[in-house]
């Protein structure tokens, strides 16, 4: 197991042109599948205090690393 992030793209809901990268760190050490798992939460959580904002895809990635497996 290794250190996580949350990486994920959002799209403002009033211009979906507009597009930006998000990264939310996962600061205890989780498998890449835990990481999947726990993603719709952690995004739901997100989008609560970002209502202008939709989110289009997420992954987990090991930022050492740069690799993740996109989900939407």
């Amino acid at each position: 197991m290794s250190m996580l992030s949350l990486v994920f793209t959002v799209c403002l809901a009033a211009d979906p042109g507009t597009c930006e990268q998000r990264e939310i760190p996962v600061f205890e050490p989780i498998s890449a599948m835990a990481c999947i798992m726990a993603d719709p939460a952690t995004i739901a959580r997100w989008r609560a205090t970002h209502p202008d904002w939709r989110v289009s895809r997420w992954t987990c990635i090991d930022p050492r690393r740069q690799e993740g497996t996109a989900r939407r």
